[in-house]
């Protein structure tokens, strides 16, 4: 009989230190140490260049949603949000200064998302499907065993902030946000 080995999905520790800091930003550090001792987590602090179990994620965003007393979906969708600045400052080097919400969203998988798989083989982003639906219109395909579609449409809405195009930027769920594939509409109204 063959032995089976089981790894569990590890996420890049700039997932987790962004996660505190999001968490600190609206409540403070106690409140994290808190989440964390509340979610059974006891370890040394996150860093960047490691890894860590995506389960321990799962139970932070837990505890904090009901610290929060929103869904674990709202919590990511305003983590995504708040990921903006960071991610555009990350992959700065893959980006085209004339770039746009819609370019960006385009071009995030072939430009950023692959480059980054390249450089370092333990950061594994979600797989984003981006296809065109006319000039004012994109279907995001979200892909990923961890669910946290929530994220990526807090991105996009940050990514349209970021562009001073909220207003011109409408996002919507076309399928449910906690599954391996989200299909999120991105409409570009004038």
């Amino acid at each position: 009989m063959e032995d089976k080995i089981t790894h569990e999905d590890r996420m890049h520790g700039s997932f987790f230190v962004l996660l505190k800091r999001f968490v600190e930003s609206q409540f403070g550090y106690s409140t994290w140490v808190n989440l964390l001792e509340a979610a059974g987590i006891k370890q040394a602090p996150y860093q960047m260049d490691e890894t860590y179990p995506t389960s321990e994620i799962a139970a932070i965003v837990g505890k904090t949603s009901l610290h929060m007393g929103i869904s674990p979906h709202q919590l990511m969708e305003k983590f995504g949000e708040s990921l903006v600045p960071d991610l555009l400052m990350m992959y700065k080097k893959y980006m085209h200064p004339e770039w746009r919400t819609y370019e960006m969203l385009l071009n995030t998988e072939a430009a950023m998302h692959a480059a980054v798989r390249k450089e370092d083989s333990r950061i594994t982003p979600p797989l984003l499907l981006v296809t065109k639906k006319g000039s004012r219109q994109l279907i995001v395909d979200y892909y990923s065993k961890r669910r946290m579609g929530g994220v990526a449409v807090g991105i996009i809405k940050g990514i349209a902030r970021h562009y001073e195009e909220s207003d011109r930027v409408e996002v919507t769920l076309l399928t449910p946000v906690n599954e391996e594939r989200v299909q999120i509409r991105v409409d570009f109204v004038l």
